[in-house]
């Protein structure tokens, strides 16, 4: 009998061992004496009633089991480690893995758009990417794949250069691939501004250059200050080629365009401080005869006048009609 008990008392201290062993964290701390298990007549003089009882044994059984039993619930609840070959081992082994797992798999959805914000970000990227192929509608090359945006679709290169677009509507070749503007064509905007008459004509020419206004085409004469140059016609290279040589407007007027003489004159304000309008640089226009003209002579002291800049020495006195003076 007392072998028995002797024998239980050491299975309840080892069933505690490895309870205590199998909980997160700890370390076993238990180094018990097998000497001091109770033994048939051991040399402490332990009697028959100095023993645990048969019930008191099976009750610490049934304690330790309860003890096994509680710490394999907190084990599995809580994801914790065992370190134990015990049934309730692979139950916190398992949860141990799961978890793992789970904040294996976080990580991997915010590398890879696993609905984090980096996810999202990557994800976004690639569809832009994937959406982005030469021709594809775009508004900025970020989202083509080629990282260029011409003429709106998503071009091999940046074809930025005269005459040069992506869509096959200027090009005449396919979306997506930079070439020559098709000649004719009006140019890319910005490019090729048009400057008549005789330089470029808003379109691009073969070889990706701008059309220049055709060689012969006529260009109206040209009148600057009183100086008037014939009409003539465009060179082909920007310029127009005169049809004769500069002359001064007739009658002294002065221009009355860029392209025009004058053919009348008046005078504004009040006499005698009046402006004289409409003639060249140093006449004057003359009210006294009908219709009025530019006179290159100022009047002499004592003439007749209406406005100062009539006279030679620039005063006209005594009223309308005065006196140069």
């Amino acid at each position: 009998m007392r072998t028995k008990r002797s024998m239980k008392w050491g299975l309840v201290i080892a069933a505690a061992t490895v309870a205590v062993a199998a909980m997160p964290g700890c370390e076993l701390l238990v180094d018990f004496d097998r000497s001091k298990i109770p033994q048939e007549g051991g040399p402490d003089g332990t009697t028959e009633e100095d023993s645990p009882s048969t019930s008191d044994v099976t009750q610490a059984d049934s304690s330790s089991s309860g003890a096994d039993s509680s710490m394999a619930a907190d084990s599995s609840s809580g994801g914790g480690d065992a370190t134990t070959d015990s049934p309730g081992e692979g139950a916190t082994e398992g949860g141990t893995d799961s978890s793992m797992a789970m904040e294996a798999a976080a990580e991997t959805g915010a590398e890879t758009g696993g609905g984090t914000e980096g996810g999202m970000e990557t994800g976004t990227m690639e569809a832009a990417v994937e959406g982005g192929s030469n021709g594809a509608a775009c508004t900025t090359g970020t989202t083509c794949g080629s990282g260029f945006c011409a003429n709106g679709v998503c071009c091999n290169v940046a074809c930025a250069g005269t005459c040069m677009a992506c869509t096959a509507a200027l090009t005449g070749g396919t979306n997506g691939t930079c070439a020559a503007v098709t000649a004719g064509t009006a140019a890319p905007t910005g490019q090729c501004t048009a400057a008549p008459p005789c330089g470029f004509t808003g379109n691009c020419a073969a070889g990706a250059v701008c059309e220049e206004t055709a060689s012969g085409t006529a260009c109206p004469a040209s009148c600057t200050g009183s100086s008037l140059t014939p009409a003539g016609t465009c060179s082909g290279t920007g310029s127009c080629t005169a049809g004769g040589s500069a002359a001064a407007c007739p009658n002294n007027f002065a221009c009355a365009s860029t392209t025009a003489c004058g053919t009348t004159c008046s005078v504004t304000g009040t006499p005698p401080a009046g402006t004289s309008v409409g003639c060249a640089t140093g006449d004057f226009c003359d009210t006294t005869v009908t219709p009025a003209v530019c006179d290159t002579a100022t009047k002499a002291t004592s003439s007749a006048c209406d406005n100062n800049f009539e006279c030679t020495n620039g005063m006209c006195t005594g009223g309308v009609p005065g006196t140069c003076n």
